[in-house]
């Protein structure tokens, strides 16, 4: 498969250089003095640099002045974007490094309509497309509503783990894609593509230094082993980030990171109709403490409280002084950043701790490995049969402080492990018949293990520390079955129909071993519709319809109580199963590219319906009825964690657009937009609205961590500089409206507008580039969560508090690349 994406022409004076970069793949990386004695691929390339690399002649005016046409694989075919009917915004590598987007999360703000949804760290992230956001991420694939795929396989583990290294292009796909792409696509899929290694040798070395002690360095070397029959490529990137803040109670930093990422891809071609490629992936990050802190906590209370008389609690453990109807109020307006110089994470495990933990320091340990191997191979005058198979697996282990506060109250310790084979199967027609048509098979099979538990800290006394047992696992298994396809007819020369649709059965295992283990089955027939007219040459109108759903969730825990248990902790939420989400999406576009090619513009409205929207829960519940919170999770204790529990209904309506203009030989502007409104439609089981207005009812409230709108903008300017050395000029925009934290919309992040500004020399064998990250150090929190404030409310987690992520403020730094 291959995806062309939007490449902004540069003016003809620069055009040798970029062409360059285009064919080179992601030529214009980083690199830093993290280099250590690891990568060897970097001292291999070193010493090829002498080696010549052939001259490429320059681009025509015509094209220098244009956009060049987009091709993508959405529908699992090539195509142009201008023809798919689908909402569709796409980045090549050139793009990616343009904007400075090294992970998944910097993407998100280049793309409207696509939001992530911030953790306590790396583990337990996930993304939302047109406000389909799950309101408790888990980091289990199972569960996401978003799913990245690498080479068409699905990625193992939270997204926010994927950085841009190797990439050839991205596509965001928006709108469910269930037909095609499968399980866990309920909002949308994310499409990357590596670099394909070719029969030219070349090759590259790069270096990013950065304020506050941001170090990169990477590379890539490829070439012919056998020529037009065996290729290769190997690429590194090592990175050493200190952090943006400090701690205040110990001085180590928050936020930082130190990473190590290498892949190795062959590309077999032993006659021009069969295509193998084979790629092999390792990544070994270790992240400090996260930058996040809890804040609008109890003494910020504002307003409240909204239930009269105030709901009944017990006030045990609450800070001395502290009355019923003052546990129940809450902060109301805009959530601000906090003093910046007061950060405050308890970070000193006790000492009872440490001889059953694997390390003693706040940390997360991330490894993830991934093996895949694809072939081609088109017969018969078009027909493509393509096979893909692959093994993942994922490891994290995170010790980090629990309530995110200075107060030495919780820490915890987890382990989140995934593995995961899938296997796929498919048979194309050719894709210039008329009638055209695609079948496959496919099969995913995937374990997600998880473990953990609690560190007491100083407020237990003698038994701070324990009881603790982090290397119990509960094991739990999916796995899906499918049988995919799609017909398309061209009903006149202007008008296509296409039908795609997915049989799916999946079947999810709780509890694998455990004496309540529970398996549950989801079957579904899962459709999409479109239709495209032609209305010219340049323009093209669409239609699309389709269906998708999120698979039956099961509780093992809930059979491992007994009878009595059972009742009470029905009557407070937690079920054997919550049902199987469905979700039917509307889709009408307009599509145009001019003429000449100077500019484009596509644009989508849509209507969705999201009905028995599945939410993950953490309760505690009092099950002996003691007054007294066990805090072990169930069924030792009384903590119920990620509880599968019935959402109800809503609605999104929303408009995209996305485009571009070469204004003239030098300049190029272009941008997107999102506009999403939201509605609850039926009551939702939330626990904050209980607590908030006394009521389940959740209906036309707005959902969280979800902006009405957003945007993405930029201006480039390009010119000769020198005979052989062009310079440019580049000023990216984006924007993220206001945010509620919770369903009660009660508080909020204002919006987030962010500057960067790019300027650079480009030489046909290197460049250099000066950037200013958030240029106007606008102060926005990144992201908030509400949550129980444990560190004043320790034995119930029921007074009000939210965790924000800090800003990331203004960064200078300066990259080199060299190519050979």
């Amino acid at each position: 498969m291959s995806l062309k994406i939007i490449l902004l022409r540069r003016p003809l004076v620069r055009s040798h250089c970029k062409s360059r970069l285009i064919s080179r793949g992601k030529e214009n990386s980083k690199m830093s003095n993290v280099i250590k004695s690891r990568p060897l691929l970097l001292v291999a390339a070193v010493a090829a640099i002498n080696t010549a690399y052939a001259q490429e002649p320059a681009a025509n005016s015509e094209a220098a002045t244009g956009i060049e046409e987009i091709v993508v694989t959405a529908r699992k075919r090539d195509e142009s974007i201008q023809d798919t009917p689908l909402s569709i915004q796409a980045f090549s590598d050139t793009a990616l490094e343009e904007r400075g987007i090294d992970n998944m999360s910097d993407l998100t703000k280049f793309t409207p309509g696509v939001n992530f949804n911030g953790g306590t760290s790396r583990a337990n992230s996930d993304f939302s497309i047109r406000g389909m956001t799950q309101v408790s991420a888990t980091g289990d694939n199972r569960r996401d509503l978003v799913t990245v795929f690498i080479d068409n396989v699905p990625y193992v583990g939270s997204p926010a783990g994927i950085g841009t290294e190797d990439l050839e292009r991205i596509e965001v796909i928006k709108g469910p894609q269930s037909a095609l792409f499968g399980r866990a696509t309920f909002g949308g899929a994310i499409s990357m593509i590596t670099t394909t290694p070719g029969n030219e040798f070349k090759g590259r070395v790069g270096f990013t230094g950065a304020t506050d002690g941001d170090y990169k360095i990477n590379g890539s070397i490829e070439g012919p082993i056998i020529e037009d029959i065996l290729a290769a490529r190997v690429t590194y990137e090592g990175r050493e980030f200190d952090g943006f803040y400090e701690n205040s109670l110990d001085g180590s930093q928050l936020g930082g990171t130190d990473q190590e990422y290498y892949s190795g891809t062959l590309s077999f071609t032993p006659t021009e109709d069969l295509a193998f490629k084979v790629r092999y992936s390792n990544r070994d990050d270790e992240d400090t403490e996260a930058a996040t802190q809890l804040s609008a906590r109890y003494t910020d209370f504002n307003c409240g409280p909204f239930v009269n008389p105030p709901p009944p609690r017990l006030l045990f453990g609450l800070p001395d002084g502290m009355t019923l109807e003052q546990a129940s109020m809450f902060y109301c307006g805009e959530l601000k950043t906090p003093d910046v110089n007061s950060l405050g994470i308890n970070s000193e495990v006790p000492a009872a701790s440490e001889a059953v933990l694997p390390f003693s320091d706040h940390k997360l340990l991330l490894e993830h490995e991934l093996l895949s191997a694809a072939m081609d191979w088109t017969f018969l005058d078009g027909y493509t049969l393509s096979a893909i198979v692959s093994d993942q697996e994922q490891s994290i282990r995170n010790l980090s402080d629990f309530e995110r506060a200075p107060e030495d109250r919780y820490q915890s310790y987890s382990i989140n492990e995934q593995a995961q084979e899938t296997y796929e199967l498919r048979l194309t027609s050719p894709a210039d018949s008329r009638l055209s048509w695609m079948l496959g098979v496919a099969r995913l099979d995937a374990d997600f293990n998880t473990g953990g538990g609690f560190i007491y800290g100083t407020l237990f006394g003698p038994a701070a520390g324990g009881p603790f047992n982090p290397l119990s696992l509960q094991r739990n298994n999916s796995t899906t079955d499918s049988i995919f396809g799609s017909i398309g007819f061209d009903i006149t020369d202007a008008i296509n129909i296409s039908v795609e649709a997915r049989r799916q059965k999946d079947e999810i295992t709780s509890g694998v071993g455990a004496p309540g283990e529970f398996s549950i089955e989801t079957e579904a027939t899962l459709p999409r519709v479109l239709a495209r007219w032609a209305l010219s040459d340049e323009t093209n109108l669409y239609f699309n319809y389709a269906e998708g759903n999120q698979p039956t969730q099961g509780y093992s825990v809930y059979f491992e109580l007994t009878p009595e248990e059972q009742a009470v902790a029905r009557a407070n939420g937690v079920s054997a199963s919550a049902p199987e989400a469905t979700v039917n999406n509307y889709e009408v576009g307009l599509k145009h590219r001019s003429e000449d090619g100077r500019w484009y513009l596509n644009t989508a409205l849509y209507y969705l319906e999201w009905q028995d929207r599945q939410v993950l829960g953490g309760l505690q519940i009092d099950l002996n009825g003691d007054g007294v919170i066990e805090l072990n999770a169930a069924p030792d204790g009384e903590i119920f964690n990620v509880v599968p529990m019935s959402g109800g209904d809503s609605e999104t309506m929303g408009i995209e657009i996305d485009g571009a203009f070469s204004l003239t030989s030098n300049i190029t502007l272009g941008g997107s937009f999102s506009y999403a409104d939201t509605e609850i439609t039926k009551s939702l089981n939330d626990t904050q609205m209980q607590r908030v207005f006394g009521k389940e009812d959740a209906k036309g409230q707005k959902f969280p961590q979800v902006p009405e709108t957003s945007a993405a903008a930029f201006v480039q300017y390009d010119a000769q500089f020198t005979d052989d050395i062009d310079w440019f000029a580049r000023l990216d925009a984006t924007y993220i409206g206001k945010r509620y934290t919770s369903l009660a919309n009660i508080s909020w992040i204002g919006p987030q507008t962010r500057a960067n500004l790019r300027v650079g020399l480009t030489h046909e064998s290197w460049d250099l580039t000066l950037f200013v990250n958030n240029l106007f150090d606008d102060d926005t929190l990144e992201w908030a969560r509400s949550q129980g404030d444990s560190a004043a409310d320790p034995f119930f987690f029921q007074l009000s508090a939210v965790e924000v992520a800090l800003p990331n403020p203004r960064q200078t730094g300066v990259t080199l690349n060299y190519r050979f």
